[in-house]
């Protein structure tokens, strides 16, 4: 008797808070009793779709939804059943109503006004990855250190989240291409006031690279800044098959390295060249430096070197003078700076060129010889001029006896022959007379 007492009881105290809760549903606004219909099949499963077999349900008042479903890989694209038992295809549905994106992974399908009722779909779904609403995607990354400093890399961490929920699901990686851009305040006070925006990395769930964990939900990416040092706003660019989202964070300056290199060329054949690198300990903690390099030579050859335990804001590094033309060197330099921050620098452009050295300068003796082989060479050639004059003003006192002569010559033959045509006209007259 008492059994049934309590049982009756508890049903009787069951039937009042359904009822109770019954009323309070009623009661509510009706977008408020959308977004909790909506929440019965997001929070369950954080953003997962309770997808049974083939089957799923989507609850009424339901104004849009996006649907990703997973599929073994190079599978053909989905078929959506809807409740009323006509299909759509990723070729043929309404457009006004569906946005269809498929590739050889993955259907990403957004509906409006979906129809409330048991859903199938039809295909090769993933059974390891389940269907996933996709609603607000917002990406959060770890905040950055300052100050940053011109060529750093620097390895930065975030979590993609689907609605309020991180994103768990192991392949949702596939779906989102994250990029890191940074982007000038035109503030004039910095040098990269104008400065186009810089693509500096990509965040990744892969498990290759920096990304410790392939699907675990932390996307990692190493920047890259070797941009103008200046004032930037680091923006973050999601880019899905359906929608686009930009985030910003605040403001970061980008300090100008705190090492710098000058070049001393060896000016003998059988010299070093000096690579001198210099470190501002007033913004780099003394003995916290450490170099890796590699140098390229002209000649095709690879040289690597390696400095620790750095003592000194100046230090100088030998390299080897084994051809002459472009050299370039890589380096890796790890450094503590006066926060206490560790940091790693990576210079990958560095270059110098070195060409073949003139002829040594003469000594004094040599340049004695010299002065004096010119003094004679001057006078031999004096001298030769001397005698061409001589040897020319004798040519044309030859030239001109000689002319004269034939002159003399043909006067002397001119005035005979006159004299001979002149006699022989009288001595034809004598004969006559006679």
């Amino acid at each position: 008797m008492a059994r049934f007492v309590i049982t009756a009881l508890l049903g009787f105290l069951f039937a009042l808070s359904s009822a109770a809760l019954a009323q309070s549903a009623q009661e509510r606004d009706p977008a408020e009793a959308g977004v909790a219909q909506l929440n019965v099949i997001n929070d369950p499963m954080a953003n997962r779709l309770p997808i049974e077999g083939q089957r799923f349900r989507i609850d009424d008042n339901i104004e849009e939804i996006t649907l990703l479903f997973f599929r073994e890989r190079g599978s053909s694209p989905l078929i959506l059943i809807k409740p009323d038992g006509s299909k759509w295809y990723e070729a043929r549905h309404p457009i006004e109503k569906v946005t269809w994106y498929t590739n050889e992974n993955f259907d990403m399908i957004r509906i409006k006004e979906p129809m409330p009722g048991p859903w199938q779909v039809a295909g090769r779904v993933d059974e390891q990855n389940e269907a996933v609403i996709v609603s607000d995607i917002k990406f959060q990354a770890q905040p950055l250190p300052t100050p940053l400093y011109e060529n750093e890399h620097i390895k930065v961490e975030g979590t993609l989240y689907n609605g309020e929920h991180p994103v768990k699901t192991a392949r949702f990686h596939e779906t989102v291409i994250l990029d890191v851009l940074f982007v000038s305040t035109n503030n004039a006070d910095f040098d990269n006031f104008g400065v186009d925006p810089q693509r500096i990395g990509q965040f990744s769930d892969n498990g290759r690279g920096y990304d410790e964990h392939a699907g675990d939900g932390t996307f990692t990416s190493r920047f890259q800044l070797n941009i103008t040092p200046g004032q930037y706003l680091p923006t973050y660019e999601l880019t899905t098959p359906l929608y686009d989202r930009s985030y910003e964070t605040e403001p970061v300056v980008v300090e100008a390295s705190p090492v710098n290199f000058e070049m001393k060329l060896a000016e003998q054949a059988e010299r070093d060249h000096q690579l001198v690198i210099k470190i501002d300990d007033k913004r780099i903690k003394q003995g916290s430096v450490a170099i890796n390099g590699q140098v390229d030579f002209p000649n095709g050859e690879q040289r690597t070197f390696s400095l620790t335990d750095i003592d000194k804001s100046e230090v100088s590094v030998p390299i080897a003078n084994l051809d002459y033309g472009k050299h370039l060197v890589d380096m890796t330099i790890f450094a503590t700076n006066q926060q206490g921050r560790e940091f790693e620098l990576v210079i990958d452009d560095y270059s110098f060129i070195s060409s073949r050295p003139g002829p040594e300068p003469p000594s004094k003796a040599e340049q004695l010889a010299a002065k004096r082989a010119a003094l004679e060479q001057e006078r031999l050639e004096k001298q030769r001029q001397l005698d061409e004059q001589e040897s020319q003003a004798l040519a044309n006192i030859i030239i001109i006896v000689a002319i004269n002569l034939i002159l003399l010559l043909l006067g002397v033959g001119a005035i005979w022959f006159l004299k001979k045509r002149s006699a022989k006209p009288k001595s034809h007259d004598n004969g006559k007379n006679d």
